[in-house]
């Protein structure tokens, strides 16, 4: 069973099917079998391939893992979104005085961790500032905010 599978990573390996651009990737495009270490290894070519990306998926437990921890061509990791709002509460009073200003170290670090320009996310914010900041849930629409002007960037 050892030299069957020996095997068949060998021929994969000699296929023409591992070549896939850094593109693809880049685009989080994986094929059927997932992501994890088979869409590194393999792409997202379609065909037979993804049965050994799916199971080098399974054997290595990369999938899990590359979900849970936004690696792997898994995308961002699930916990992203609550590190994101944990920095805004714990950073509350810098935040909000940086989208004053439209710029600053907190809201440079915020749009790092979003993967936004800061620029584009500080000027948003500072124009937006009443709106979001009326009272309770401050967090909330600062995220909301973030988030709209993140995800059109690219």
């Amino acid at each position: 069973m050892k030299k069957m599978i020996l095997a068949a990573l060998v021929l994969a390996a000699s296929s023409s099917a591992f070549a896939f651009s850094k593109s693809d990737l880049s685009n989080g495009a994986y094929g059927t079998a997932g992501c994890g270490l088979g869409s590194l290894a393999f792409g997202n070519k379609s065909g037979p391939i993804q049965i050994f990306a799916a199971t080098l998926n399974g054997t290595a437990g990369s999938q899990t893992f590359g979900m849970s921890t936004g690696t792997s061509n898994c995308g961002p990791s699930v916990f992203a979104a609550n590190e994101t709002k944990a920095f805004i509460d714990n950073n509350a009073v810098a935040l909000e005085n940086d989208i004053v200003r439209g710029q600053g170290e907190t809201l440079t670090t915020l749009s790092k961790m979003m993967s936004c320009d800061s620029q584009v996310l500080g000027t948003t914010l500072k124009n937006n500032y009443k709106s979001i900041y009326t009272g309770e849930q401050n967090t909330e629409r600062v995220m909301e905010t973030a988030q709209k002007v993140c995800s059109v960037k690219g």
